[in-house]
C-alpha cells in the first residue's frame, strides 16, 4: 500500500477541484451561435437566466479585419445592462444580473463589410465554483509545501578536500 504524502494529497485536491469547476461551468445556462451580419445589420440572442449571478458573452470574429461590432445586453424589463464596442478578433465580457428572466444580447455590425460572428452567451455560475476553486488552491499549497520540504532537506555530496 502506498503512503499518503502531502504531494499526492495536493495532486488529488487540484484534480478534483479542477474537474468540479469544469463540470459546474459546463452545466450552466448558455447558448452559442454562428451569425452572418450584413452592413449595419443587427442580430439578437435570447437566454433565460435564473436568480442572481454573473453572466458572460464571448464574441469571436474569425476573419477579423478592423470590423466594429456594437454589443448590448438587455434585461427582461428592457433595461440596458452592458454596452461594449468590440474591435478585436475575440472578446470576453461579463455582466451582473439580479433577477430571473429573459436576457437579450444584441449585436450590430458598424463596419463597411458583412462579417461572420461566433457568439457564446451564458451564466458563469461564479457563486457555485467557490468551493472547488478553494479546494484547488489548497492542493496547490500542499504541492508547494511538499516541494519546499524536499528541497530544504536535500543534501549534495561534496568531494573531500585534499589536505596536505
Amino acid at each position: 500500500m502506498r503512503k499518503l504524502t502531502p504531494f499526492r494529497i495536493g495532486l488529488c485536491l487540484i484534480f478534483i477541484g479542477s474537474i468540479w469547476t469544469a463540470l459546474v461551468f459546463s452545466t450552466g445556462e448558455k447558448i452559442s451561435d454562428d451569425l452572418n451580419l450584413g452592413i449595419k445589420e443587427s442580430a439578437n440572442l435570447d437566454l433565460e437566466l435564473k436568480g442572481k449571478g454573473l453572466g458572460f458573452y464571448k464574441i469571436t470574429i474569425p476573419n477579423y479585419s478592423k470590423e466594429i461590432l456594437n454589443v448590448k445586453v438587455f434585461g427582461s424589463h428592457g433595461d440596458l445592462i452592458n454596452l461594449k464596442k468590440i474591435e478585436t478578433k475575440m472578446s470576453v465580457n461579463y455582466f451582473e444580473f439580479d433577477y430571473d428572466g429573459k436576457y437579450t444580447l444584441e449585436m450590430t455590425n458598424f463596419s463597411e463589410n458583412p462579417i461572420q460572428v461566433k457568439v457564446e452567451f451564458g451564466n458563469t455560475k461564479a457563486g457555485e465554483i467557490t468551493l472547488p476553486t478553494v479546494m484547488a488552491f489548497i492542493g496547490a499549497f500542499f504541492l508547494v509545501w511538499s516541494g519546499y520540504k524536499r528541497l530544504r532537506n536535500y543534501n549534495t555530496a561534496h568531494p573531500e578536500e585534499n589536505n596536505p
